[in-house]
């Protein structure tokens, strides 16, 4: 499918908004609902060496609260001010050297279905920045999403052009913004390192899928864009279902710039996330239980059934499922991982094309599933000191750093050789 044929079958009614005549080197996708106008600054730091089209989509879908959509619409008219309309809900004005979109979608005759949320957002965004990259008016060729809750840093564009020609998305170092004093810093600190936990854990195994998930760190090349459909018209999870589907075209790396910083904020904004996960942490924390984390034996079943898929690519022994060294893992495995393994033997005649098959069947979507199926045949969480003191893949505290600026330290480390 091409992009033209993307666009005309299965991107927004946005998309079709005609440019304006100036040309944009960068474009970043910022969907915002329930925010005040006093976030732009924080997009604002790479736009000044960058000609960048910053676009905000003000949305509230119809089952939001009568205060959010109130709150939504005053953000939109605080953007809209002064803008010259370039379609009716879309309106242009200055933002650094570039330029600022704002897209209507929380007035009422124009706001998202119910459930759809901020998957939709960042789709209305997306299409229309693949529509005029399409056209020649963005030069570059990464898409970029980040939210409202996110400070850029000075590198944010000019890491992705480092790249050239490599990967087919990015997913940014990050570090969220954590007043240690408070109950709910400590509970996001947590949250994160528990994030940084799980992709140690998936590059230790040799996961091609270990990158993180996050909506305001992700960047996507627009010739793999349009492949995978876009972004999912989901309520929360619509960053790793997108990525999930983009680290099976090429890979998805991570640029050497500084961190993008996110916000310590309490946010109800999806059903899960950073703002669910992280009020629930907060409240164990505060009634004294501990804080638990996937088993650390749960990875290493995993890098055995991995090395084993390397190993079945090169042998086609469909036997080898009967040399795994667990039954606990043999009944974690799909229940069509038998099919699998004899498709990828009788349909692909190279190495190569049968390690591929096997990776985009088993994706990052399957691995997680694994893991879970790991905890319920007997590997449950474990109180998070407790595992990463067991776990190979977290290292020592180093000195004059905390245990999560070592983490993300080793994470960077190990990312960079792949």
């Amino acid at each position: 499918m091409s992009i033209l044929q993307y666009l005309s079958s299965y991107a927004e009614s946005e998309c079709a908004c005609p440019p304006p005549s100036q040309e944009f080197d960068d474009v970043v996708v910022v969907p915002a609902f329930d925010e005040s106008p006093h976030f732009l600054p924080q997009l604002s730091a790479p736009c000044k060496a960058s000609r960048a089209l910053v676009i905000v989509v003000v949305n509230a879908s119809e089952d939001r609260r009568d205060a959010e959509k109130e709150r939504s619409e005053y953000l939109l008219r605080a953007l809209q001010q002064g803008g010259d309309e370039l379609a009716p809900g879309i309106s242009l004005s200055p933002f650094g050297r570039g330029a600022l979109l704002c897209i209507d979608r929380v007035s009422a005759d124009r706001r998202l279905p119910a459930k759809q949320g901020v998957g939709l957002a960042r789709k209305i965004g997306c299409d229309l920045a693949l529509a005029w990259h399409e056209r020649g008016h963005i030069k570059s060729p990464w898409i970029h999403c980040t939210d409202a809750d996110a400070t850029l840093p000075d590198d944010y564009f000019s890491a992705a052009h480092e790249l050239g020609d490599k990967g087919v998305a990015l997913s940014y170092p990050f570090w969220h913004a954590c007043e240690r004093t408070s109950t709910t810093g400590r509970a996001l600190e947590l949250y994160e390192m528990s994030l940084r936990y799980y992709v140690l854990g998936l590059l230790w195994a040799g996961s091609p899928y270990a990158f993180h998930c996050i909506g305001s760190t992700m960047a996507v090349r627009a010739q793999a864009y349009h492949q995978v459909r876009g972004v999912p018209k989901r309520q929360a999870g619509e960053d790793f279902y997108l990525l999930n589907k983009l680290a099976k075209l090429g890979r998805v790396l991570v640029p050497g710039s500084a961190p993008i910083r996110i916000a310590q904020r309490e946010s109800a904004r999806t059903p899960f996330g950073t703002g669910p996960k992280t009020q629930d942490i907060a409240q164990r924390v505060h009634s004294g239980q501990d804080f638990c984390v996937y088993h650390p034996s749960s990875f290493a079943l995993l890098r055995e059934w991995l090395a084993a898929i390397e190993e079945f690519s090169t042998s086609c022994d469909l036997n080898i499922l009967d040399r795994l060294s667990h039954d606990e893992l043999r009944y974690a495995l799909p229940l069509e991982t038998e099919e699998r393994l004899a498709e990828a033997k009788t349909q692909c005649k190279t190495r190569e094309a049968r390690k591929q098959r096997l990776f985009t069947w088993f994706d990052g979507f399957r691995t997680l599933k694994l893991i879970h199926a790991l905890r319920d045949q007997g590997l449950s969480d474990k109180p998070y000191l407790e595992a990463f003191d067991a776990a190979p893949f977290v290292p020592e505290k180093a000195e004059h750093m905390s245990l999560r600026e070592t983490m993300a330290a080793r994470e960077a480390e190990l990312q960079s050789r792949l």
